[in-house]
């Protein structure tokens, strides 16, 4: 059964989330910019106008007294001063406007929304597929088992990052932070040039997060418990075996005298059952 990788869930939803959250800034800078600091901005400087009303018309009065028109000057401008009387409004930021135009307007909204719908459409239309007679299909092209040469496993195991060695020197990534079932592809490929050394879930034998040494374990303690009269020996010896699968060429040595045909190349069944490596 042929293994073909998909989007992980967790990279789907942070796109979508960063997605979300560069919207919601945006709105809210929009907000800012369009309604909130303008209003701010009215409310100072009806506040200096009220206050130099004021001031000017008591002077005034001092000096030869007011008119009708003058006194009525004089109390819209105390109503606006009194309607502020609990906080005197503050004149916005030079800079406030502008951050909230470049940085949220323009930067998350603009740039930000499309940038993460961006990626997310860039990680879905990339497939990577490893049929059942080991041609490896990938954005960067297909290629037969044949022209597979290796698989470099250096930081496989710490950042979860795999490279696919082709002839001509070509390299091709397998990331497992961002597609699912990439563990099946790589486990496969393990197999083939480290016999041995890696389960079906491209982890080192032995592991306990493997999920082969998981089934072994359980298969043991299902025979230690006496299920369908196995013997507990036996079923140790088996689980020891699902552990450490035996090296192909090992095993066409000790079965070369009953012509069994190993052609110990190492090649493994392909068919993972998809859990994400942790």
């Amino acid at each position: 059964m042929a293994i073909e990788t998909q989007v992980q869930r967790r990279q789907t939803l942070q796109n979508l989330a960063y997605a979300v959250l560069c919207f919601a800034l945006a709105i809210w800078g929009w907000y800012d910019y369009a309604i909130k600091i303008p209003a701010k901005q009215a409310s100072f400087e009806e506040y200096v106008a009220a206050e130099k009303t004021k001031s000017e018309l008591e002077n005034l009065a001092k000096a030869a007294g007011l008119s009708a028109g003058e006194k009525e000057q004089f109390r819209l401008a105390n109503d606006v001063l009194n309607r502020y009387k609990d906080e005197k409004p503050a004149e916005p930021a030079a800079y406030d406007r502008p951050v909230q135009l470049w940085l949220y307007i323009v930067g998350c909204g603009i740039l930000g929304v499309p940038w993460f719908v961006w990626a997310q459409w860039q990680l879905a239309r990339r497939r990577y597929r490893l049929d059942d007679d080991g041609t490896f299909h990938a954005p960067e092209g297909t290629f037969t088992r044949e022209q597979i040469v290796g698989i470099d496993l250096t930081t496989w195991m710490s950042k979860a990052i795999a490279w696919v060695e082709v002839e001509g020197g070509r390299r091709v990534q397998l990331d497992d932070y961002k597609y699912r079932f990439t563990e099946d592809i790589v486990g496969v490929l393990a197999e083939r040039f480290y016999p041995g050394e890696w389960t079906s879930d491209a982890r080192p034998i032995g592991d306990p997060k493997s999920r082969d040494t998981k089934k072994a374990l359980a298969e043991q303690k299902s025979a230690a418990d006496g299920g369908a009269g196995s013997d507990p020996a036996s079923a140790n010896a088996a689980a020891s075996k699902s552990q450490h699968p035996t090296n192909r060429a090992d095993e066409g040595a000790r079965s070369e005298s009953d012509s069994a045909g190993n052609d110990g190349d190492g090649g493994a069944d392909g068919g993972g059952d998809g859990g994400g490596s942790d």
